[in-house]
């Protein structure tokens, strides 16, 4: 009996004590059943000088069975893994310089524009405006913003279009790279 009253004036500390180990409230109380079990049965093959101690005790040694078990199921769901199954949405060196590449080219032909065609272009493929909003603030018609607007995404394509066969030669530095890499 000396075990079933400790654990009825020790149950709120020892399941605060659990709670430093187990986040869900279902494996606490499982655990303190377990406890409470485990206890009960080694009261009756002996005499338990200090039963409160041996409850902790007996958690404690539960808590630590049951997080080995969990850690060493986690160890081999992630061993069940080899590199070949790990994919990284990440852009490879070879995309990023691409787009970096196209970038600087969209910029420096967003340069070449005329400066109202370059604020309306910008205004309306950069920052999303609608052709009256631009309207409104160059205080231009909105015949003049779709004109522009048209004009600066024709000239910009085209710009970058002989930008791009013109291109600049970067497959010795694509091959630097990927020969780095090796």
């Amino acid at each position: 009996m000396a075990i079933f009253k400790a654990f009825q004036s020790s149950e709120s500390i020892l399941k605060g004590f659990l709670r430093h180990f187990m986040a869900s409230a279902h494996d606490i109380e499982d655990i303190c059943q377990e406890t409470v079990t485990r206890a009960l049965e080694a009261q009756r093959s002996r005499e338990i000088e200090e039963p409160r101690a041996f409850l902790f005790g007996v958690a404690r040694n539960l808590v630590r069975k049951q997080l080995d078990r969990q850690s060493r199921s986690l160890i081999d769901f992630v061993s069940d893994f080899s590199s070949k199954d790990l994919r990284s949405n990440e852009p490879s060196v070879e995309q990023n310089l691409d787009g970096r590449q196209r970038m600087m080219m969209f910029t420096e032909s967003v340069a070449t524009l005329p400066s109202q065609c370059q604020r309306v272009f910008i205004l309306k493929k950069v920052y999303g405006y609608s052709h009256k909003e631009i309207a409104a603030k160059l205080k231009i018609s909105v015949s003049t913003v779709e004109k522009h607007a048209a004009a600066g995404l024709k000239r910009c394509m085209d710009e970058m279009e002989k930008r791009q066969e013109q291109g600049p030669n970067i497959v010795g530095f694509r091959r630097a790279i990927t020969d780095a890499g090796s």
